[in-house]
């Protein structure tokens, strides 16, 4: 009998090895290249870039054309009243045109463009680590479908070598039917229960397309609907501490707050510029000629807000209020990944100390298992007996198969909740 089932191993690894397998790490990979969130990341860096560019507008100087066209019904006329002076001073013409070209810059802003500039990269910085933040949780979905995949396709394996057992039964006890050493019922019992295991077998078969189905959304079309899903290996995987991108996020919003409070300091600070203007119009500044003229001025200014009625202190206040719910969330999500842990950390133990026994148990159902067969051979046992035992010895099979793939199952979300898978 064991000759037989390695011979069927044989068989079965030829079968797997013609079919495209796939790891844990590959599907994982596949998940997150097939991600419409992928996408998000040029999006996003694109337009901070374009956010940043902005800000360093604010050193060109501004150029605005602007012109004017009027009429004033009264305007300031000198007169004299002795009649004796003989002078006769200009009038300001009623009507005036003037077309003007005003320039503005900035020479000092108080910091504030590059106050700006680092908050926005500090908030591109964080939309970006929300995007990884995103993509990192398809992880956990697709733990969830690539066992539940694997334990079908351990569980199938193991009702084809029940099956495998059946079939070389089936023959043995044909042979005894044909020398009147057994009835002929005895061999309609184990062909009904043929038929039960290869029920099952298309019930698996089903299940697995479904959940190979889901996993294939999430993976895309390079991910095949007959792959063969390979068990994972974790030996080569670091444990060092809770890598979440989450932790991430939360140190990069707290330094875009931080960049927010030293940007509305800067808005305190004295702003000094130059400004220019030239133009062509009649009257030109010499508001006495009526004739058409070109002119220019230069000069420089400054604006300080001296007093803002306490805004500012306001505004860092509100960032302040901010800062702190920043840190209730990174605390409650601590204790989360906390809690998860020793719930998976409780799993991994129980599976290891389960796991031992389930093989002790399949080991000593076999004997039986075997035993019973040579019995049923010798016709002391009636088929059905047998095929109680081998059930027995099936279902300690799966049992121990079950619990192996729970055991990676388990080792996969621990890696993945502290975040080093």
């Amino acid at each position: 009998m064991r000759t037989i089932l390695f011979l069927f191993a044989l068989v079965l690894s030829g079968v797997v090895l013609a079919q495209e397998s796939l790891t844990l790490f590959e599907c994982q990979k596949m998940a997150r290249d097939h991600a419409p969130r992928l996408g998000d990341l040029e999006v996003i860096q694109e337009m901070g870039e374009t956010k940043i560019d902005q800000v360093s507008t604010t050193w060109y100087p501004s150029l605005d054309l602007n012109g004017k066209l009027s009429y004033q019904s009264d305007v300031v006329e000198v007169t004299l009243t002795d009649p004796d002076i003989p002078a006769e001073f200009p009038q300001v013409p009623h009507d005036q045109y003037g077309l003007n070209l005003d320039i503005i810059q900035n020479i000092y802003d108080g910091g504030i463009s590059r106050g700006k500039k680092t908050l926005e990269e500090a908030l591109m910085a964080a939309d970006l680590q929300q995007v990884e933040v995103d993509l990192y949780r398809l992880k956990g979905r697709v733990n969830q479908y690539y066992f539940a995949v694997l334990l079908l396709q351990e569980n199938r394996r193991n009702l084809e070598i029940h099956l495998q057992i059946l079939e070389e039964r089936y023959k043995t006890v044909k042979t005894a039917v044909t020398h009147g050493s057994v009835l002929e019922t005895e061999l309609h019992v184990i062909e009904v229960e043929k038929l039960k295991m290869k029920k099952s077998v298309i019930e698996l078969d089903s299940r697995k397309k479904s959940h190979m189905g889901a996993l294939r959304v999430l993976c895309g079309d390079g991910l095949g609907v007959d792959a063969i899903l390979e068990k994972p290996q974790f030996e080569g995987v670091e444990e060092s501490g809770i890598n979440r991108p989450e932790l991430k996020l939360f140190d990069l919003k707290h330094k875009s707050m931080e960049a927010g409070k030293e940007l509305v300091e800067k808005k305190r600070m004295p702003v000094l510029y130059a400004f220019g203007q030239t133009g062509y119009g009649k009257p030109g500044y010499n508001m006495l000629s009526e004739t058409w003229d070109t002119y220019y001025m230069l000069g420089a200014g400054f604006k300080w807000k001296i007093w803002d009625w306490n805004n500012t202190s306001r505004e860092k206040q509100l960032i302040g209020y901010q800062q702190q719910i920043l840190q209730t969330q990174r605390a409650s999500f601590d204790k989360e990944i906390e809690s998860l842990k020793v719930q998976e950390e409780a799993s991994i133990e129980q599976y290891r100390l389960t796991m031992e026994l389930d093989q002790q148990v399949l080991e000593l159902q076999n004997k039986i298992s075997e035993k019973a067969a040579v019995q049923l051979d010798n016709g002391t046992i009636t088929a059905t007996d047998y095929i109680t035992e081998l059930n027995k010895e099936s279902l300690a099979r799966i049992t121990l198969a079950t619990h192996q793939v729970m055991l990676m199952q388990s080792k996969a979300n621990y890696l993945t909740i502290q975040g080093n898978l």
